[in-house]
């Protein structure tokens, strides 16, 4: 690979490392609207008639599910927030992919001038 390439890889491994740096308020974890009986006896949904929706916030931390209720009036920003979440989850998995593509073009320039310099030696 070409020394152009090695600097165009980082070209874009700066642009993300940029755009990650511009990114908002964002939060670990999915956004789940579930339905469920409220336990009033007398509620239309304790005789057969619509649950009620509540929204939670599913994450994995040391190894076990971890559930957040989220208020109502905040269903819109924490939403907002997970999505912000995917999209810096995005960068960096970008991030990772264009860094290991700049270690492989490094050896493998590394290894074409040990093979020309051999090549050199070999014809003197």
């Amino acid at each position: 690979m070409k020394q152009s390439s090695i600097a165009m890889l980082k070209k874009q491994i700066n642009t993300r490392v940029n755009r990650l740096g511009q990114s908002k308020e964002f939060i670990v974890g999915s956004l789940v609207e579930s339905k469920r009986k409220c336990g009033n006896k007398k509620c239309a949904c304790a005789n057969g008639g619509a649950l009620h929706s509540a929204h939670i916030l599913t994450k994995r931390a040391n190894g076990k599910t971890k559930t957040i209720y989220i208020p109502v009036n905040m269903v819109e920003e924490v939403r907002e927030w997970s999505l912000e979440y995917k999209n810096v989850k995005k960068l960096i998995h970008e991030i990772d992919e264009l860094s290991e593509k700049v270690i492989a073009a490094t050896k493998a320039r590394k290894k074409a001038a040990i093979s020309s310099s051999r090549a050199a030696k070999e014809i003197k």
